[in-house]
């Protein structure tokens, strides 16, 4: 299947079109489209979206390559493998899910919050806490680290760069900067084909909306 795009790189596709994919290639829609190759929906310009990555590269040492975004800022609507979030167009509120694809960044994220763990026993957390914890579980089978949930206290530079990023409102507008950090790319790719067999599951076994000409 191919697509079109406009003279910025934004492509041009409905929920139906990418389902299509979904069930015919869904290789191909990960490696070609979703995992960078297209300017994202959130910036009117190519040229912003460099200045974007570029500006994280400078302050994270990551190169722009191994730097994109995902979700619906992205690509214009989620593709989430949950009820009442999938197929929902980008809004004014939606986040900007950065990816970075970074050996030495992950391992540093990663030692920080292990270090932590270990002075704060799981049987200690409680609320918000214990629930980051089990999240943080979860993402681990992707080798995956987020800055979602946080402790205050760790990964403080990492924090410091998202919110001078935040400022800079390179597409625009402050939207919230999310991390999802990787330490290669065959562990962001594995994330991602996980994310499109639950969504062609769900929709198969009538749990997750069917996909229509436009957002939801």
């Amino acid at each position: 299947m191919k697509f079109k795009f406009d003279e910025q790189g934004h492509i041009l596709w409905t929920p139906k079109d990418l389902y299509g994919m979904v069930k015919d290639n869904p290789l191909r829609l990960v490696n070609d489209y979703l995992m960078g190759g297209v300017t994202p929906k959130a910036f009117a310009e190519y040229k912003l979206y460099c200045d974007f990555v570029h500006a994280i590269s400078e302050r994270t040492g990551v190169h722009p390559r191994n730097l994109y975004l995902r979700g619906s800022c992205q690509i214009g609507f989620s593709i989430a493998p949950r009820a009442g979030k999938t197929w929902t167009a980008m809004t004014a509120d939606s986040d900007l899910d950065l990816v970075i694809v970074d050996r030495p960044y992950f391992d540093r994220f990663e030692e920080e919050i292990r270090r932590w763990e270990t002075r704060n026993p799981v049987q200690t957390l409680q609320g918000r806490e214990s629930d980051s914890f089990i999240e943080r579980q979860r993402d681990r089978q992707f080798y995956c680290c987020r800055d979602k949930g946080l402790p205050s206290v760790v990964c403080v530079h990492h924090r410091d760069m998202v919110a001078a990023i935040k400022t800079l409102c390179h597409c625009g507008s402050d939207r919230e900067v999310s991390a999802f950090i990787y330490p290669d790319w065959l562990s962001a790719r594995r994330r991602y084909e996980n994310d499109i067999r639950l969504l062609r599951r769900g929709i198969e076994k009538g749990e997750l909306l069917a996909p229509d000409d436009y957002p939801f």
